[in-house]
């Protein structure tokens, strides 16, 4: 009987110890969120990287990129634009300034079909190792170059080669530019002539909602994007530009 009182009073204390602890922890977790105490840890603000998928909620829209700068054929550029054509649908081309330099005819006729057009940057560097000063430079530079010659604003800006860096975002953020990334890679630099290698790698991927796939003018593009397209509606979504997904 005496054991049993005391494992009675054993078990009541455990469990106001347990409630006062419980309690402790709700008051220090308020209070943080409140500011008066720093947590030990540091939720990433993700708003500092640039997007890899959009920001529209349910938009029914996976957006096809295409970057473009010196060294890709030009001639694909022009294959690419006719399999949009016939398909009906409208991406985004990231170009560089210098290529927009270079080929003002074929940057205003994808301008004139309807596409979005986006900052590339003006050379193809590795930006996340340029420093503020520079990042600013090469993205001002680009911007006025494609401007100049569409007579539009653009919105979008990723670096070559998806290399950002802080003093990248900063630069691109003050110019106005939303950054971003992809979440699908074809990878059709590495496969130029394979067309059906670069259609399986993006069937295989967890497409979403606002998804963005990235492509070069290429070979294996211009003979399979519109498989990719195809890929694109058979998973619900349409295909679209980064206007459809930000």
């Amino acid at each position: 009987m005496i054991m049993m009182v005391l494992t009675k009073k054993k078990l009541k204390k455990i469990i106001t110890v347990a409630i006062i602890v419980i309690v402790a922890l709700v008051g220090i977790i308020f209070m943080a969120t409140k500011g008066n105490i720093k947590p030990t840890f540091k939720l990433f603000n993700s708003a500092e990287l640039p997007y890899t998928q959009g920001t529209k909620k349910n938009s029914g829209y996976v957006a096809l990129t295409c970057n473009v700068d010196l060294g890709w054929e030009t001639e694909y550029v022009e294959g690419i634009l006719k399999a949009l054509e016939k398909e009906d649908v409208k991406i985004s081309f990231n170009v560089t300034g210098r290529w927009a330099e270079k080929n003002q005819d074929m940057l205003l006729k994808i301008k004139e079909q309807g596409h979005t057009i986006g900052n590339h940057g003006h050379k193809h560097l590795d930006y996340a190792n340029l420093s503020y000063e520079e990042n600013l430079d090469q993205i001002k530079t680009s911007k006025k170059i494609i401007e100049d010659i569409i007579k539009e604003d653009t919105k979008f800006f990723q670096a070559p080669s998806g290399s950002f860096g802080d003093a990248t975002m900063k630069a691109a953020k003050e110019v106005g530019y939303t950054c971003f990334k992809w979440d699908i890679d074809t990878i059709d630099w590495q496969n130029r002539k394979e067309p059906e290698v670069i259609v399986e790698r993006v069937r295989k991927k967890d497409m979403k909602d606002g998804s963005i796939i990235l492509m070069h003018p290429t070979y294996a593009t211009m003979e399979g994007i519109d498989d990719i397209i195809k890929i694109v509606r058979d998973n619900g979504f349409k295909p679209g530009s980064l206007n459809d997904i930000f």
